[in-house]
This record gives structure tokens, sequence and C-alpha cells, in this order.
């Protein structure tokens, strides 16, 4: 009986927990999503609106009327929300 005299080595990491790893890429780039969507989804309302009373993106109005309906609530739910998004498009000349 012959003995393997370079048996082969598994090199790959070992964590503490059974030996599966959390893919902290995978984590780190769903943060990055959420923040760019959450910051970049009510930053583009100004532009946005801004472009529509220019008289560009008419045809797309009945979709930007249906995605950007949580800020029309926002903005119709309260004094505040009402001056806050008024304030806003007012940055933008919209």
């Amino acid at each position: 009986m012959e003995h393997d005299e370079n048996p082969q080595v598994d090199d790959r990491p070992v964590s503490g927990d059974g030996g599966r790893q959390r893919p902290q890429r995978s984590i780190w780039l769903v943060v990055i999503a959420a923040i760019t969507v959450l910051i970049g989804y009510p930053l583009s309302y100004g532009p946005v609106q801004y472009q529509v009373s220019m008289g560009h993106l008419i045809p797309l109005w009945g979709v930007f009327d249906v995605i950007y309906a949580p800020i029309e609530w926002f903005a119709n739910s309260s004094e505040f929300g009402e001056d806050l998004v008024d304030w806003y498009l007012g940055v933008w000349g919209a």
C-alpha cells in the first residue's frame, strides 16, 4: 500500500460558523443600492418636474404620476410636506 507523499490541501478559508462564509460583498452592494434608491428617488423629483414644466417628457407623465405618487401624497398630507415639496420644486424652478 503506497501513501501519497503530496496530499491535496484545501486552501479555502475556514470561518468560525461551521465552514460557511457569509458573502460580505453582497451585503454591502445591497446596502449601497438601498441608500442610493432612498436618496436618489426623492431627489429626482425636482429635475423630473422641471423637465415636465419645460414641456419635455410629457408623454411619460402617466408613468411619473404613478412613480412619484408617494411624494405627492406626502405633499398633500401635511402642511410641512407641502412646504418641503414646494421649496424643493422651487429650487429646481419647476
